[in-house]
């Protein structure tokens, strides 16, 4: 299948995600030129020197004139001013999107500033817990899934483009409402790094010297940005608390098992959580 080859691509934000579209784009031949634009020169000269972008710059305004193609990759509070100061000076038909993983409040921010025949927002679920252009790769997305959250408004030839872009990278896609999206990414995603966390501060310092590689597994997200996280909290508060809130109903369970000595019902508690990771890493195997 030809995939489209766009003329000029700008990564608004080249870190660890902006820097592998980019080292994917390149890898793939998908774009003449890759233009990063952000605000720390020493992490653009990083992204120039593993060959992430082509060109760099701290101005959107240069970046992005006649681009084709506008991915912004920065913190979600600043995703829609970025794309809508971009698309000024954009193509007229320029496809415009971010990979933010919170959508229902992008997508309030853009109505009325960005273009539903433009602008449709995605989510790669991709990425680690290291952030920086230093850590991108250009498989980043081979195999991974992007959600694509079209609006109401959003063209239907708008969101067939977009889905062929995130498949021209090696990516899978789905489509989801913003609130869908939201909803299912606070099980899937947020409530595992807030009980990552919560782990982590759980265990004493004087127990740290026994900890061994369950622990470690189980902890390594929350070694992720704070600052970022806290964003993607504040932006997702509702459906993190009631995630939380489920959570919490399960570990009652096991509480009132563990008081009352019930084994069978800690051995039902283990078979169903067991069923439910092998059947998650049987698809990923499979995949």
């Amino acid at each position: 299948m030809a995939f489209m080859v766009w003329q000029r691509v700008c990564i608004i934000g080249v870190g660890l995600l902006g820097g592998s579209i980019g080292l994917a784009l390149k890898r793939k031949r998908l774009a003449k030129q890759v233009v990063g634009v952000g605000r720390t020169v020493a992490k653009l000269d990083t992204a120039m020197s593993r060959g992430a972008i082509d060109i760099a710059t701290d101005d959107i305004l240069s970046g992005a004139r006649d681009a084709d193609l506008i991915i912004a990759c920065t913190p979600v509070q600043s995703i829609v001013d970025s794309l809508f100061e971009a698309a000024s000076v954009a193509l007229p038909n320029a496809i415009l999107t971010d990979v933010g993983s919170t959508k229902q409040s992008i997508t309030r921010a853009a109505h009325g500033r960005l273009s539903p025949n433009q602008f449709v927002g995605s989510h790669p679920i991709a990425g680690g817990h290291h952030s920086g252009v230093e850590h991108a790769v250009g498989t980043l997305l081979d195999g991974a899934l992007v959600v694509i959250t079209p609006s109401t408004e959003t063209s239907a030839d708008l969101v067939a483009r977009m889905t062929q872009f995130w498949e021209s990278m090696g990516s899978r896609t789905c489509c989801l409402s913003p609130k869908e999206h939201d909803e299912a990414l606070a099980i899937a995603s947020h409530l595992p790094h807030m009980v990552a966390s919560a782990l982590a501060q759980t265990t004493p310092d004087e127990i740290l010297q026994f900890v061994g590689k369950g622990w470690l597994d189980s902890t390594r997200i929350a070694a992720s940005n704070t600052q970022l996280w806290r964003q993607i909290l504040e932006e997702n508060h509702a459906p993190a608390l009631q995630a939380m809130k489920n959570f919490a109903t399960i570990c009652g369970s096991w509480i009132e098992a563990l008081e009352t000595a019930d084994f069978d019902r800690i051995e039902q508690l283990l078979k169903a959580g067991k069923a439910t990771r092998e059947a998650v890493a049987s698809r990923h195997l499979s995949g």
